[in-house]
């Protein structure tokens, strides 16, 4: 959206003869434009290293404990991506002169083909929230909006209520299934301030990145004071019953055991007997209900982060 302020005339127009281009979207970066303690969510430019975008921070970013700071990435790459703008409306008057009343805002339509119907399903859950997105580029550039100081990158606006994200069935011969992804930009959002962090300052490539998956949890065979077994999968999107299992999380460190005395007990191993499930062996742990969850996280945010629930055990 455009602003118009009394007073300010106009600007100077020269340009550079090379600037940071901003491509065709590919994908979104989802933020909640506020935490859960009413602090706008924004990078802000003492977080730039070097004036880069490291690995660590986009890790930190993706497993944040408070959900209401956390980025949550579009899985797969966008498809047939079609920016447009909202028709400006003007009252014409007798004499033929025309008043500019509103001006027209961003709205965005893309695809994201051979997808199941329930990421557009995961998608909708927030649309009624107050939130928005960073836009990557098909190089991996990331565009938000500037704040009025300069010192912070903040998610651009969706306006509240347009989101939709549909399943669209395919076409036998011609089309395969997808998900259509369609919203506005709050009016809010000042295009004049709209910046990128080029694809060469990111320390990552992030439509490499993927968003975090559900790890669900479940208690198989017995428990003692000393020992438990768990399954740890991943309902296969688009398949009734299917779990695929989440191999390899044999670091005792990435588990959290508290008893029912709230000790924390750390593993002393962690054994994969089969793909995805676990036998601990754990230091005597009271009797009555322990928890578990898996709590690791990876060494780059280009490789699966996982968020568990939390399994209850009863301990005899």
């Amino acid at each position: 959206m455009s602003f118009c302020k009394c007073g300010t005339g106009k600007q100077n127009l020269g340009v550079l003869g090379c600037f940071d281009d901003f491509s065709s979207v590919k994908k979104h970066i989802g933020v909640n434009i506020f935490d859960s303690q009413g602090n706008r969510n924004g990078i802000l430019l003492s977080d730039l290293v070097d004036g880069k975008l490291t690995d660590a921070y986009i890790l930190g970013k993706l497993n944040e404990d408070d959900s209401s700071k956390r980025w949550y990435l579009t899985p797969s790459t966008y498809e047939n991506v079609e920016p447009s703008r909202t028709d400006s409306t003007y009252e014409d008057f007798s004499s033929g002169a025309r008043v500019l009343i509103d001006v027209g805002v961003k709205a965005f339509l893309g695809v994201i083909p051979k997808t199941a119907g329930e990421l557009a399903g995961k998608m909708n859950a927030g649309q009624c929230s107050l939130s928005g997105n960073y836009e990557l580029d098909t190089s991996g550039s990331l565009k938000g909006e500037m704040s009025a100081d300069g010192l912070e990158l903040y998610p651009i606006q969706v306006a509240k209520g347009s989101f939709e994200a549909v399943e669209i069935e395919p076409i036998e011969g011609s089309a395969v299934q997808r998900i259509q992804v369609t919203f506005q930009y709050a009016k809010t959002v000042n295009e004049s301030n709209l910046r990128l962090i080029a694809s060469e300052n990111i320390d990552v490539d992030l439509l490499k990145v993927n968003g975090a998956l559900d790890g669900e949890l479940e208690g198989t065979g017995s428990i003692t004071t000393t020992t438990f077994s768990t399954i740890f999968g991943i309902d296969s999107m688009g398949a009734w019953g299917v779990v695929i299992p989440i191999e390899g999380q044999i670091e005792p460190s990435d588990w959290l055991v508290i008893d029912s005395a709230l000790a924390v007990q750390v593993p002393t191993s962690v054994t994969e007997t089969v793909a995805g499930t676990y036998d601990f062996v754990v230091p005597a742990m009271a009797t009555g209900a322990a928890t578990v969850k898996f709590v690791g996280i990876p060494d780059s945010a280009t490789d699966q982060v996982y968020e568990s629930n939390t399994l209850t055990l009863t301990v005899v």
